[in-house]
């Protein structure tokens, strides 16, 4: 009995081993084993693959991402700040860059300290320098700060979009209250950066420097030098995981959260953010490069920003109803925005377009359909033209009208007639009209003269011949 039991446990480590993996598996998708991913073009905010991405997940050390974007909100980069005992304030086991109770840092390495190094303590610093200024209270407790500056971390990653997200402290050690989602962290990413102090810092593999940077030190402080490197290996030329187009951003482990990596990179002008949670490892091996380097490359590979409306481009025409007797008889429409869309070519085929006129500017008639109906000024707005992906809108702009359509009236018919009257007979235009009307004329004279002169003729030779008698 006891065997049969080793035999089912064994068998069930197995299953979930190498099942659990297949979750995040798509037919036409990237091969990624992560609990939950996402990743999506930061220009559209466009979610490209996703899976679980609102599923509540623990975050870890890429908690630090929005750590620092309150740090730089609040703290000056060239700003030196004294380390005090939040620094050995830490779970058992964290990870830290071992600063020093009165050590001098810069704020842009109290930055670099959460990006680059490992950071727990350098996240603390943060904290409680941010709950003094933002609670207007120099001698709050640290236990006080962190529960102020949590709160604050809550309230930012909303502003940010991230509504499914609670922070209990700065630095992502487990906590069953402190977790969030692949989709908002990826929110959370894609401000971090937008500061392009922060985009420059977690592209770095490496860092090397005094902490006090170029600031005035406080008499007394500590002056230390510090050296990291980044935990990110998709940043390290030197490494396996290596990738080329890698921008950063920040990892995060812990026992409950598994492997997690917020990465971006950028190729041929696309730039792309995805968000791995909890990357299993298979034969002992991490999934968390190779699976945020599948997201990217399928994203690379399937999707580009393409264009499906030209700026200015003509985008129909309808037949005018009565129109003048010099119009044309229709009327072209035109869009002054230019439509593009981060797409697959597979989307690209699949868009549908609708055009909707305004209810003034059109008739419906049973032979030719919608007619405009005049007047209508040029670059008059006469409708609205969308775009559709699968049923669901995507895209839309107005529509203009291309030149002027005036109305018809028995006045303006007359107007043009005599105009036209007056180009055939009184323009530079009729002069060979009036040389061949005139040579007709001559013709037509000379005609009548010969006629006529015939007739006398008859008339004088039958006199003549009436005299004989």
């Amino acid at each position: 009995m006891h065997k049969i039991k080793r035999v089912c446990t064994i068998a069930m480590i197995l299953l979930f081993t190498f099942a659990a993996p297949e979750r995040t598996l798509a037919a036409d998708g990237p091969e990624v084993h992560a609990a939950a991913h996402v990743l999506l073009e930061p220009e559209s905010g466009r979610v490209i693959s996703e899976y679980q991405a609102h599923r509540r997940m623990f975050p870890a050390a890429t908690t630090m991402i929005l750590t620092a974007i309150l740090a730089y909100e609040h703290i000056g980069m060239d700003e030196i700040i004294v380390a005090g005992n939040e620094v050995s304030v830490l779970p058992h086991g964290s990870a830290r860059n071992w600063h020093e109770v009165g050590e001098a840092i810069a704020g842009i390495n109290l930055l670099r300290g959460m990006l680059i190094g490992a950071g727990n303590d350098t996240a603390n610093i943060v904290a409680i320098e941010v709950a003094r200024r933002t609670t207007d209270n120099p001698n709050i407790t640290f236990a006080n700060a962190q529960v102020a500056f949590a709160n604050l971390m809550t309230q930012r990653a909303a502003q940010l979009g991230a509504l499914d997200s609670r922070f209990v402290n700065p630095h992502g050690y487990h906590h069953d209250n402190h977790f969030t989602t692949a989709y908002d962290m990826a929110q959370i990413a894609l401000h971090a950066l937008s500061i392009p102090t922060i985009a420059d810092i977690v592209s770095q593999a490496t860092f090397f420097g005094p902490m006090w940077g170029e600031g005035e030190v406080p008499q007394g402080a500590a002056m230390l030098s510090r050296q990291w490197r980044s935990p990110n290996e998709l940043l390290h030329e030197d490494g396996e995981h290596f990738y080329p187009y890698a921008m950063g951003i920040r990892t995060g482990r812990t026992n409950h959260a598994g492997d997690s990596l917020v990465a971006a990179a950028s190729r041929g002008g696309i730039t792309l953010v995805s968000v791995t949670f909890n990357s299993p490892e298979i034969y002992y091996e991490p999934t968390r490069w190779q699976d945020n380097i599948n997201l990217f490359e399928y994203g690379f590979a399937n999707y580009a920003h393409r264009v499906f409306l030209n700026e200015g481009a003509v985008v129909g025409q309808l037949p005018v109803y009565d129109p003048r007797i010099d119009d044309p008889g229709y009327l072209e429409f035109f869009s002054t925005a230019m439509g593009m869309l981060f797409l697959s070519s597979t989307e690209m085929e699949r868009l549908q377009r609708d055009i909707e006129f305004l209810p003034d500017v059109v008739t419906y008639d049973e032979e030719y359909g919608y007619m405009f109906v005049a007047p209508i000024f040029e670059d008059d707005v006469v409708g609205t033209i969308r775009y559709y992906l699968d049923g669901e809108p995507v895209f839309a702009t107005d529509i203009y009208a291309s030149r002027y359509v005036p109305v018809r009236t028995a006045a303006s018919d007359i107007e043009i007639r005599i105009d036209r009257i007056h180009e055939i007979f009184f323009t530079a235009a009729a002069i060979p009209y009036w040389i061949a009307g005139g040579s007709v004329l001559v013709l037509l004279i000379v005609l009548i003269v010969l006629a006529r002169r015939a007739a006398k003729r008859r008339r004088r030779a039958n006199y003549k011949y009436k005299w004989k008698y």
